[in-house]
């Protein structure tokens, strides 16, 4: 059975690259991105065009992570257009390069805002359809160098990657009474249930 997949920031790298993967698999897949009538209208077309060449079911989306609103209306959409949604990847993240006291706190705040707070708007957003189907799939897209990185200056990003780590710790063990599976992508390893990415598989 294919899946109804949604996965922020996907309008470029590996966003965009594992939605075009899922949908080769067989999958319909939500690439979101935010400004999709501005500067990623181009992106948008991309999608299009791919999706038309490969005769597969991939869809741009708009959604800007940093709105609840948005995060909302985005996954309404898919909900009232495929009657369900089975899969949520959380991608969308910013990096930035320099020695961690040359950060402001407002920086640091609107990185977390981006790589953490991000993730709580879209679960707030799509877990009240995952619970009331009583399954679903949450995939959070780290870093391995959360849990100790060796590149220099790098230290905001992999502090909020690791606070976003800590985040879907806790929701797999909140979210297990609904059949509800979370799966870390930085270490691989499933909280809760056993080898969700079966689900990507194309069956039949």
């Amino acid at each position: 059975m294919n899946k109804v997949i949604i996965i922020t920031g996907a309008s470029s790298g590996f966003g965009a690259l594992t939605a075009r993967a899922l949908a080769r698999a067989g999958h319909t897949v939500y690439a979101s991105m935010r400004e999709t009538n501005g500067r990623n209208k181009s992106q948008v077309e991309a999608v299009q065009t791919y999706a038309a060449d490969n005769r597969v079911d991939l869809r741009a989306i708009e959604l800007d992570v940093s709105s609840q609103p948005s995060c909302e209306a985005a996954i309404n959409e898919i909900v009232g257009q495929q009657g369900r949604l089975d899969v949520v990847i959380h991608n969308a993240g910013h990096m930035v390069f320099g020695p961690a006291e040359a950060f402001t706190p407002e920086q640091l705040a609107e990185l977390y805002d981006i790589n953490v707070l991000s993730t709580q708007r879209v679960n707030r957003a799509a877990l009240p359809q995952l619970r009331k189907q009583k399954q679903g799939l949450v995939v959070w897209v780290s870093s391995s160098s959360s849990a100790g990185g060796t590149p220099p200056y790098l230290a905001p990003y992999f502090a909020a990657k690791a606070s976003m780590d800590a985040l879907a710790v806790i929701y797999a063990r909140e979210l297990t009474r609904w059949g509800i599976e979370n799966f870390n992508h930085r270490s691989r390893r499933v909280h809760v249930g056993h080898q969700p990415l079966r689900a990507f598989r194309k069956t039949g």
